[in-house]
């Protein structure tokens, strides 16, 4: 086990030595400035309101507008049309929302709290997308980059086996990944309470479940949807890492990784909104922080359901990447 822990060691080392893993890091700083200072800039330039108007009749506003919606929610529901189903979730959220408030007498906040503005900002600038592309470039830079340099040779040489070198690799990335994660969850905070205040740090939040709503601290709630994202990255992470460990080729892996995130899981959810069994399909379902931000975007779909079949091809896949590694002549 101490030899084990060496190696991941190592591979840390070798990871951080690496001037494009600095670079990314320093990149990923520059992006969520520069993405903070230029929203707030536009907002400052176009007077943009930071408080939400609350109606004293709030509660039967909300009435009026569950009524509204389960109307429209029925109708969706009844319906044939696949993309009136795909705001089922989106609709049953808000229902379920304004029916809490409703009946816990919680009014609407007129100013978000630091902790959902931040969380909000950090999902629509598409950090964590930032983050999976970084993690991809390292992880085919430490496993397929090794193949490419010769210097793969020198660690099945040493008195390691085939699984602990890939396995140290896997760990490096994923310790980098929390790494950039961390500074990315800090500075965004940081920057946004400086521009907007650091209102509502004990606030407590409404989080859906894909089945009820539960009343949580907004820093717990935030938490959560910052590892549900990370959570989708380690899954691109992983295929990356199977690539490499298959095809032996950086550019092969970073690139057919990357057409994976940007391309075909977008494609995956399409065909899951018109054919239920495409459901059960790679990536279809891997935008798992969705569920409670926005709800389910694709019908008859739980948080728990996409969790199990994330976790079920990273397992099919990580053990397609052990095997070829254990096989393969180096």
């Amino acid at each position: 086990m101490r030899n084990f822990f060496t190696l991941v060691s190592i591979e840390n080392i070798k990871l951080w030595k690496r001037l494009s893993t600095k670079i990314m890091l320093i990149l990923m700083i520059v992006i969520i400035i520069a993405a903070t200072g230029i929203v707030k800039y536009y907002n400052a330039s176009h007077n943009s309101p930071t408080t939400i108007k609350v109606s004293q009749n709030w509660k039967q506003e909300l009435k009026q507008g569950v009524a509204l919606q389960k109307i429209q929610l029925k109708q969706a529901e009844d319906g044939t049309d696949k993309m009136a189903k795909m705001a089922i979730g989106s609709s049953k959220k808000m229902i379920a929302e304004s029916e809490y408030r409703i009946n816990n007498n919680i009014k609407p906040e007129t100013k978000n709290s630091i902790w959902q503005r931040s969380t909000e900002f950090a999902t629509s600038a598409g950090y964590s997308a930032i983050i999976a592309l970084l993690l991809i470039i390292s992880c085919s830079a430490l496993v397929a980059g090794e193949f490419s340099e010769g210097t793969m040779k020198m660690m099945i040489s040493r008195p390691y086996k085939r699984y602990e070198i890939l396995t140290a690799k896997l760990i490096s990335t994923i310790l980098y990944g929390l790494v950039l994660l961390v500074i990315t969850f800090l500075l965004n905070f940081i920057l946004i309470g400086i521009f907007y205040g650091f209102n509502g740090m004990g606030a407590k939040e409404m989080m859906w479940t894909s089945s009820k709503i539960v009343y949580i601290s907004a820093i717990l709630k935030t938490f959560i949807i910052f590892g549900l994202e990370f959570l989708q990255v380690l899954v691109y992470v992983i295929v990356a890492f199977t690539i490499s460990a298959i095809s032996r080729s950086r550019s092969i892996a970073t690139g057919f990784s990357l057409f994976l995130l940007l391309v075909v899981s977008g494609i995956m959810q399409q065909l899951a909104v018109f054919f239920s069994w495409c459901k059960y399909l790679p990536f279809a379902l891997s935008n798992l922080a969705a569920f409670i931000t926005q709800g389910a975007y694709i019908d008859n779909t739980t948080l728990s359901l996409a969790i199990v079949i994330s976790t079920i091809y990273s397992i099919i896949f990580c053990l397609a990447g052990y095997w070829v590694f254990e096989k393969r002549d180096i």
